[in-house]
């Protein structure tokens, strides 16, 4: 599958496509459930008024069809702290004095979370092989920069022994 990013087109691995057709950032606004309350936050007499603080639910069950059985168990392990007795994963944001931008917030941090867990899931687990080609790179290189020093040593000592004739 060939796709078209900000650096132009890319082909993508099976890995790849795999990771970028489990979630493309886009969460269904049927499954969020929103409400606002008082806010702590930001916003002095405003917050004893107007409930700003946004506080949204979403259902991680199989249910949660938008997402990947494995990203959701994923995200739900992650969550864990947050999910309530009725099964619903509950984010709250009161960072501004206004609504709106707090419920894109709470949205935000929801989707950067499961970004997040999807780009864990993907990555690379270090085998014994590929820890053994670490080792044995670094023991190379650290004879490399001991074999420099020697060099720069006798170089050193050449210009002394010179100097001094």
């Amino acid at each position: 599958l060939i796709v078209r990013t900000m650096l132009g087109l890319r082909r993508l691995s099976a890995p790849q496509l795999r990771a970028f057709a489990v979630f493309a950032g886009e969460i269904p606004h049927d499954v969020v459930q929103k409400s606002y309350v008082l806010s702590s936050g930001p916003g002095g007499q405003n917050v004893q008024k107007n409930a700003t603080k946004a506080q949204i639910k979403v259902k991680l069950d199989e249910s949660a069809t938008w997402l990947e059985s494995d990203l959701r168990s994923a995200v739900a392990r992650r969550l864990a702290n947050r999910i309530n007795a009725s099964g619903e994963v509950v984010i709250e944001s009161d960072r501004t004095r206004e609504r709106s931008l707090n419920l894109a917030d709470a949205i935000d941090k929801l989707r950067s979370t499961i970004y997040e867990v999807q780009r864990e899931m993907g990555a690379r687990k270090e085998t014994e092989a590929d820890l053994s080609i670490v080792r044995e790179r670094a023991a190379r290189a650290a004879h490399a920069r001991l074999a420099e020093k020697r060099r720069e040593s006798a170089k050193r000592e050449v210009r002394e022994s010179v100097a001094q004739l």
